[in-house]
């Protein structure tokens, strides 16, 4: 199952769910999941933000080799689920021809993933922890257990 976690610059949220989906899979021993990440108004090669970097190392996982990149850049079509931080993000997606069905915007009866871009690590710290959640639950419906990790 290949991934695509979409955020506003590629520098905060998008990463930090490609990152602890990434974690999450792996330590469940979920195998061919292959988690990426983009922005609909990415900069390219921008490093992640600070406070994503301190939220994420605070788990034991590290965004320091990130650097941001705009779904204009992939074949968005490539993927089988696109995760979206909201309704914009998604509606954005849709535009590009992705359909509903492949769709998902994370934390939707919160109305999405509030950016913490420019605020305190206590915001990007909100974040991190929500995407967290959200992380592991989509790795349990995300790919069977590989049966020989039991």
């Amino acid at each position: 199952m290949k991934v695509l976690c979409v955020c506003t610059g590629n520098t905060c949220r998008s990463p930090m769910l490609m990152t602890l989906i990434a974690s999450a899979c792996a330590k469940a021993s979920r195998t061919g999941v292959v988690v990426e990440s983009a922005g609909t108004s990415a900069v390219a090669g921008e490093a992640a933000s600070g406070g994503a970097i301190r939220a994420m190392r605070r788990r034991g996982l590290s965004l320091d080799a990130h650097r941001s990149r705009g779904v204009q850049s992939l074949s968005v079509s490539d993927f089988d689920r696109v995760l979206c931080m909201s309704s914009n993000h998604a509606a954005y997606m849709r535009s590009l021809g992705i359909p509903a069905s492949k769709l998902e915007v994370v934390n939707a009866e919160a109305g999405g993933v509030p950016d913490p871009f420019g605020g305190p690590d206590s915001a990007y710290e909100q974040t991190a922890a929500a995407l967290e959640s959200f992380a592991q639950e989509f790795c349990s419906r995300a790919h069977p257990v590989d049966p020989g990790a039991q």
